[in-house]
């Protein structure tokens, strides 16, 4: 069953398969998620789910607290709508920006 996802920092509206993570059911839209691993390796995904039901998988606790579940903050990897939902990405972890330069200056 298809369930529409607001992603309310983008004012954009998609649909999400419910056997799909929200990671991937919405990386098929252009410019809508980060570009991240899919599979809670790398916490780029981090969310704010702000209304709907959903069911997850286990979170990575290196960027996803319990404290942070509870409050429905969650990566989008895990998450598989079971109704529609408005959510919002949360900005990257300053730790992985700063590996990301580097990255990208070694590349040159």
């Amino acid at each position: 069953m298809k369930h529409n996802i607001l992603v309310r920092d983008k004012s954009r509206n998609h649909t999400c398969h419910e056997d799909k993570s929200l990671m991937d059911g919405l990386n098929v839209y252009e410019n809508l998620v980060p570009k991240g691993c899919h599979n809670g390796a790398c916490g780029v995904c981090k969310i704010h789910i702000l209304n709907g039901e959903y069911s997850k998988s286990k979170m990575n606790r290196r960027y996803i607290s319990q404290e942070d579940e509870d409050r429905n903050i969650v990566l989008a990897c895990k998450v598989f709508p079971k109704t529609d939902m408005e959510i919002e990405f949360l900005p990257k972890p300053k730790i992985l920006s700063a590996l990301e330069k580097k990255v990208y200056i070694l590349g040159n």
